[in-house]
């Protein structure tokens, strides 16, 4: 009696983890492909109410093309060792959602029927592993700023310390450079959400020099927003140009001047002049300083190009680099050809004011927008509408939204994600047809690349 009492509790304490776990479990007759199940098991699948029947064949049709004959292979090897059956994968659940799983079968010998059978539970593991690409993103971010930062202040150490005549002299250049690179990383962190645009890197850059009012004018498309590693570049490059000016150019007399003069090129580019005039006379230097050596090298590194002029009457430095926002598809949006009438466009954003300004942006042009969402949830739920095209922040707080980007990816949604921390070739790898964008970005740029995307989706998806 007592022996029965506790089996009693034991089954209540086994109904109370699989229900605390959400843990669904099942039974398959190998030898008929049938399966008994619970309901937990048939909710992780998508239906809310228990199927009539269930077979393997029913479960290795959602589980995605790409990891089927895995999990195939694996259920094959099991039942031939007569072993345990163990696999994660990725199943398209039946309300159109994309999820991750984890199963565990254990093999069994039917004493009635003699079948095989194998025994198990199943696991929602979708957070986990969304939680799982988060930090793996934001990892491989950290790497890679990481890496950069130290390479940049290896190439500035050795080459600081070639140029200088005494430990002072490199005390001091090596300082003021890493304390340029600082100010540089500081107004990068302190503008992620926001457009870092040229005059912000500009201000940041001569600030510790406290020019005189009126020797340095800043002019022109000043507007002009830059992504993270071209501002760093652009600030060193300025910091450079500064120095030299007060040891030896426009700066060092009470006479001189410099002008910064910013100009559009073509789409996506800018040319930054340094202008110095009205200090002592100019004669080409006869080594290549740290300095110079910098510009040319890290901005052409950068997609940027440095020309250095001598003149006896004042140095000038011209720098073409990539920008943001393009006045050209502006127009463009502006004159109609870039509309978006009647095309349903899924917005995905977790910044309140950017969602807003992309919702108004897209209505001008005629598009019907679904959203603006920012929680994954509750976008996930919409995916069955099959908009004509998304566009998808990557990370929504501390939620990631490719999740959400493989469901929508599957119905053949074009992508285009607007990130302002994410490796664009990474996002590439996984989705080679989206369009990646990185903030800050104007909507009329986010409104031509979506007509791109929409007009180049292959006929009938």
């Amino acid at each position: 009696m007592e022996d029965l009492t506790e089996l009693e509790h034991g089954v209540d304490h086994l109904r109370l983890v699989l229900a605390v776990g959400e843990i669904g479990v099942w039974d398959l007759d190998a030898a008929t492909g049938e399966a008994w199940r619970s309901l937990r098991h048939d909710q992780i699948f998508g239906y809310d109410t228990p199927r009539e029947s269930w077979s393997y064949d029913d479960f290795l049709a959602h589980v995605v093309e790409e990891d089927r004959p895995r999990v195939d292979a694996a259920y094959g090897a099991a039942l031939a060792a007569k072993q345990s059956w163990s696999f994660d994968c990725r199943i398209l659940r039946a309300d159109g959602k994309l999820c991750w799983i984890s199963a565990h079968g254990r093999h069994l010998q039917d004493p009635q029927t003699g079948h095989e059978r194998l025994i198990g539970h199943v696991l929602d593991i979708t957070d986990r592993k969304e939680a799982e690409e988060r930090l793996r993103l934001v990892t491989s971010e950290l790497n890679h700023r990481t890496r950069n930062m130290l390479s940049v202040l290896q190439g500035m150490v050795r080459m600081s310390a070639r140029r200088a005549d005494t430990v002072a002299e490199l005390e001091h250049s090596l300082l003021g450079r890493m304390e340029a690179l600082s100010r540089s990383h500081a107004l990068t962190v302190q503008l992620s959400e926001g457009a870092l645009r040229v005059s912000d890197v500009i201000d940041s850059a001569l600030s510790p020099f406290q020019p005189e009012p009126g020797r340095i004018v800043v002019s022109g498309a000043t507007g002009a927003t830059l992504l993270p590693k071209i501002s760093e570049s652009l600030s060193l490059a300025l910091y450079e140009l500064t120095t030299n000016a007060i040891k030896y150019g426009a700066l060092s007399n009470d006479a001189g001047r410099v002008l910064i003069e910013v100009n559009r090129l073509a789409p996506g580019r800018a040319r930054v002049v340094w202008r110095e005039s009205g200090g002592p006379r100019v004669a080409p230097p006869e080594r290549m300083g740290f300095g110079s050596t910098l510009l040319r090298s890290i901005l052409r590194a950068d997609e940027g190009e440095v020309r250095m002029d001598y003149a006896e009457a004042g140095v000038v430095c011209t720098i073409e680099m990539p920008v943001g926002h393009d006045a050209a598809e502006s127009e463009r949006a502006t004159r109609g050809e870039a509309r978006l009438e009647g095309r349903r466009v899924m917005v995905v954003e977790d910044e309140f004011l950017i969602a807003i300004s992309l919702e108004m942006a897209l209505g001008e042009q005629g598009a019907l927008v679904e959203g603006p969402y920012t929680r994954l949830a509750e976008a996930r739920e919409a995916v069955s509408t099959r908009p004509d095209a998304a566009v998808l922040d990557v990370r929504l707080g501390s939620e990631s939204s490719l999740p959400l980007a493989r469901d929508l990816a599957s119905l053949g949604v074009p992508l285009l994600f607007v990130t302002g921390n994410v490796d664009g070739e990474e996002l590439k790898q996984e989705f080679p047809d989206a369009q990646v964008l990185s903030k800050p970005v104007s909507e009329d740029r986010v409104v031509a690349e979506l007509k791109r995307l929409i007009e180049s989706r292959p006929a009938g998806r």
